[in-house]
């Protein structure tokens, strides 16, 4: 441990999270953690049981559930000695945070923002923000994640703008997997869903395809969405226009890779595909994975993924257009870049060295300092108050009359808008995603952007 940190000890939930993408970042995070602080475990178990059992418990017991969580975390920081949390169980969040001020308790919560606007997260989002005091560290991957949030409300500025992070590989190992590639292996790793465009990616590879025959498409990942129905009709529209666009044994639906297996897959591909228009994106981590192998990246222009992929550099920014009701990708353009990148061997091999030097900015051991500087931070201002007995009440007043807390001209086209707080949190998420794109773009507009391809 860094002796600038010693001292420093940090809870965590030791369960192991459900979703692919999220336990890939999380058992890395919690080990970089470890190296930099004293990490005590907190079994899911004692977590859960503050709630009642499960957050559905405690919704149907609100307001009388709030007494029980506020005692529990109390006695929990007490008999722990914990001044800091990190919420690796990032849904527990908004409860733990109204437990705390609904009793005063002196403990710091760190999280970071995975999704902002994604409709599950929207909502939690809008809970998060009367509860957040100088004892927290809320960490955000991306300026434009930062933005967003900062547009929900301005409680929002106290959120800090630190990337994700990985572990850099060894110069030869990397130089070695690059003189291995050919030019015909295309990546998409990540969950399938029509919020990531896959469809669109096909067509993009089907025009590939047609200049270079030779060319394989391997995607990589779990279907995911609001239901199972909508999942096997995405499913249904892929398979279809694998056969219709003439891709039947050129892509490899593979499912979700981890471990040995994944790091297999980054190592032999030529070239990583992620055009997401994703509302609930904020960073893109599959393309710091890609970089710490010397992979480049063809990216929508989109969210964080300009924060991660330098243009012409070690990869390309596709157009995104957000003029109509939902964003659109420039898919003649992604063929494009990508046919470049493929046909070119000195252009694939700069732009893949480059990927790899850029990858030592996203090293945990960069990173990292500056989260654990936040985390001291934050216990220097023990003492912090933002006591609320009447936390149920603020819960139950509608959103659309906290004018105080919320910046409401950011917020009108949200379909929750004359709901009260706490039924906004324990709603559901069932608005289809060409209806919520609209109702969120006053929030996160400026995730779409483009690029003057000049050398075009």
């Amino acid at each position: 441990m860094n002796p600038s940190y010693k001292g420093l000890r940090i809870g965590y939930s030791a369960g192991t999270a459900k979703r692919l993408n999220e336990r890939a970042i999380d058992s890395q995070w919690v080990r970089y953690l470890g190296e930099h602080a004293d990490l005590e475990p907190i079994q899911p178990l004692r977590l859960f049981r503050m709630l009642g059992g499960s957050i559905e418990r405690f919704q149907r017991d609100f307001p009388a559930s709030l007494d029980r969580l506020s005692d529990e975390l109390g006695d929990l920081s007490e008999q722990t000695g914990l001044r800091t949390i990190y919420m690796n169980v990032p849904a527990l969040v908004p409860y733990l945070l109204m437990g705390r001020a609904r009793a005063g308790i002196d403990l710091g919560f760190l999280f970071i923002a995975h999704s902002v606007a994604s409709e599950f997260w929207l909502r939690q989002w809008l809970s998060i923000a009367p509860f957040l005091n100088g004892r927290d560290v809320l960490l955000c991957s991306s300026a434009a994640c930062k933005t967003a949030l900062h547009r929900i409300s301005d409680r929002f500025g106290m959120a800090r703008l630190i990337p994700l992070c990985t572990e850099t590989l060894d110069r030869s190992e990397i130089g070695s997997a690059i003189a291995e590639r050919g030019g015909k292996q295309l990546l998409s790793i990540g969950r399938l869903e029509d919020v990531k465009n896959i469809d669109c990616l096909l067509r993009v590879f089907a025009r590939i395809r047609n200049r270079l025959p030779e060319t394989e498409l391997t995607i990589a990942g779990d279907y995911t969405g609001t239901d199972q129905a909508q999942i096997e009709r995405y499913r249904s529209l892929l398979l279809g226009l694998v056969g219709r666009l003439g891709l039947d044994g050129s892509v490899a639906f593979i499912g979700p890779v981890e471990g040995e297996a994944k790091e297999r897959l980054l190592r032999r591909s030529d070239l990583l595909l992620n055009l997401s228009t994703d509302p609930g994106e904020t960073f893109g981590y599959n393309l710091i994975e890609a970089k710490r192998w010397g992979m480049p990246a063809i990216s929508s222009n989109w969210n964080g993924f300009r924060d991660v992929v330098a243009h012409g550099e070690d990869g390309y920014l596709i157009d995104c257009n957000w003029e109509e009701q939902s964003p659109l990708v420039d898919e003649e353009q992604a063929s494009d870049a990508a046919l470049r990148v493929l046909e070119d061997e000195a252009l694939r091999g700069k732009l893949s060295m480059r990927a790899a030097e850029r990858a030592e900015s996203f090293d945990y051991r960069s990173v990292f300092p500056s989260i654990m500087a936040e985390v001291a931070r934050s216990e220097a201002a023990a003492g912090t108050s933002m006591k609320q007995p009447d936390v149920s009440g603020l819960m139950n007043r509608k959103l659309s009359e906290l004018t105080s807390l919320y910046r409401m001209e950011n917020l009108h086209r949200l379909p929750f808008l004359d709901r009260p707080l706490f039924e906004i949190l324990s709603g559901q998420s069932v608005m289809p995603l060409h209806d919520w794109m609209p109702a969120v773009r006053p929030i996160i507009g400026h995730y779409a952007g483009r690029i003057a391809y000049a050398e075009y």
